[in-house]
Formats: C-alpha cells, sequence, structure tokens
C-alpha cells in the first residue's frame, strides 16, 4: 500500500506531465487541494473555472473567488444553464449524469477556445467507488481526474490539505442544490431558492454540517447528532423562520446523521 507521501508524489508526477489545464473548480475540499497542486506543479498555465447557477449557493461562490485570489490563480466563472434542459428539471435518478455531461461539455468548448490541452477535475478515490457512471462522461470530453489517479481518498486529500495550510481542510461536502430533492420533484429557482435561504439561516444560527430536504409544504432538518438538542430549543425560532421563507410544516430528521456524509 502506498504511503501518503508517496501518493502526493505521484500525483506531482502526474501534474508534471502537463504543459497546461483548466481546474473544475467548486471551492471545496478536493478542488481547493488539486488547484493548490496544480499551480505548485504547472505554474501560471492552470486556470480555475467555477460554474454559477441556481444549483450552487451564492456564498459558495464568493468562497471559491477567494480561494483562488488567496492560491494566486486566474479565475474564470462560467455560467451554467442546467435549469434550461428540461429532462435535468425533471429531476431524474441520472441527473448528476445530466449535469456532468453539460459541465465538461461547457469546460472543453472553453479548453479548446483558449487553447487548453488538460480539463481536471477533483473527484477521489471515494467518488469513483460512489458514481461509476460519471467516468463515461468524463472519458466522453477528455477529463482527467489526477487525485483519483494518485488513488487519494478524502480523509487523506483533508490530511494534505491541512499542511498545506488550505482552510478547507475541514469544510463539510456540500453537493449541489439539487441533491435536497426526490427524484421526479420538478426543479425550480424559487424551490431551489428557499432551500438554500433556509439552510443560509441554519447556518447563521451555527449549525453545519446541515441539509434542508423539500418536502413540498414540508421541510426535513437534517443535522449533526451534536446539534439535535439545540435545534429543539430553538424549535420555535427554526420553525417561524422556515415558514416565513415558505414552507407549512418544518421537521427534524431523527434518523439521518450528518456524521456520515462525505
Amino acid at each position: 500500500m502506498l504511503s501518503l507521501e508517496k501518493k502526493e508524489k505521484r500525483l506531482m508526477e502526474n501534474l508534471g506531465k502537463m504543459e497546461n489545464a483548466l481546474v473544475g473548480f467548486t471551492g471545496g475540499v478536493d478542488s481547493t487541494y488539486l488547484l493548490y497542486m496544480a499551480k505548485k506543479v504547472i505554474g501560471d498555465k492552470v486556470v480555475a473555472v467555477t460554474a454559477i447557477s441556481p444549483l450552487y449557493p451564492l456564498r459558495e461562490i464568493e468562497e471559491a473567488k477567494e480561494i483562488a485570489r488567496e492560491i494566486g490563480i486566474k479565475h474564470i466563472l462560467l455560467e451554467s444553464k442546467e435549469l434550461e434542459n428540461a429532462e435535468f428539471r425533471s429531476n431524474p435518478p441520472h441527473r448528476c449524469d445530466l449535469c456532468r455531461k453539460m459541465f465538461y461539455s461547457n469546460l472543453r468548448k472553453l479548453a479548446d477556445e483558449k487553447g487548453f490541452t488538460y480539463i481536471l477535475n477533483g473527484n477521489n478515490k471515494n467518488d469513483e467507488q460512489k458514481a461509476r457512471s460519471g467516468m463515461s462522461v468524463a472519458l466522453e470530453y477528455e477529463v482527467r481526474f489526477p487525485l483519483q489517479e494518485a488513488n487519494l481518498f478524502k480523509k487523506e486529500i483533508r490530511e494534505l490539505s491541512q499542511k498545506a495550510g488550505l482552510a478547507t481542510w475541514n469544510k463539510p461536502s456540500l453537493p449541489c442544490l439539487a441533491t435536497r430533492f426526490h427524484y421526479g420533484e420538478h426543479l425550480t429557482i424559487p424551490k431551489l431558492e428557499q432551500v438554500e435561504r433556509s439552510e443560509e439561516y441554519l447556518r447563521l444560527q451555527g449549525f453545519n454540517p446541515l441539509r434542508v430536504r423539500y418536502h413540498g409544504d414540508n421541510a426535513r432538518i437534517e443535522l449533526d447528532s451534536s446539534m439535535l438538542q439545540k435545534a429543539v430549543d430553538m424549535r420555535k425560532e427554526i420553525a417561524f423562520a422556515l415558514q416565513k421563507l415558505g414552507f407549512t410544516y418544518v421537521t427534524l430528521d431523527l434518523c439521518s446523521s450528518m456524521e456520515s456524509k462525505e
């Protein structure tokens, strides 16, 4: 089994074979570490690309911009138009593949226009095990996953990020807002904004990590178990705030634990 140091060395060796790269950048743990290492190895011929879409909280976009500035990397904000796609709006079980296809297509077009040879994505070894169907989409657009290629798992990337002094090393994972909706629940901007504002309110109260799941009139809140008592103590304030945002009923999920979500 490769040591963590050898895995990082393999990552650097692989990046060293690239003369330039566009990096799909969300501001999360994985893409931040990948961007940092790409900048370190490849230098100024690395550009970060972040999708702007109602699927991603505005706060996350602002954080990504700040991280790119700190790393000292050129940063492109690319408007993503998933909700213009009727199939995606219908929220089918393969929504993630549809989203990847649209994003990778946009990245490939941008790479061709700007003269970039490589497109990099921050998927790690855990992602490879969870979402094999997305690999065919990546191959179609010649997207590389350097963290997977170096056999790096999420826990290891957090450790390496901490050693590198990256503030994102312990940042909770934050899948796009579409994951808050059951398959088949049509996605609209008002619904996505309702969930985003509900989560932002709870985050400002000190709850993190968290999810607000959309069930029509009902908001189902998922929290770390250590935060459950605080939520119960604040139940009136929380219910009032989320009802103002359009929910009729506000529930606390006692069966789901945010500790297991990466």
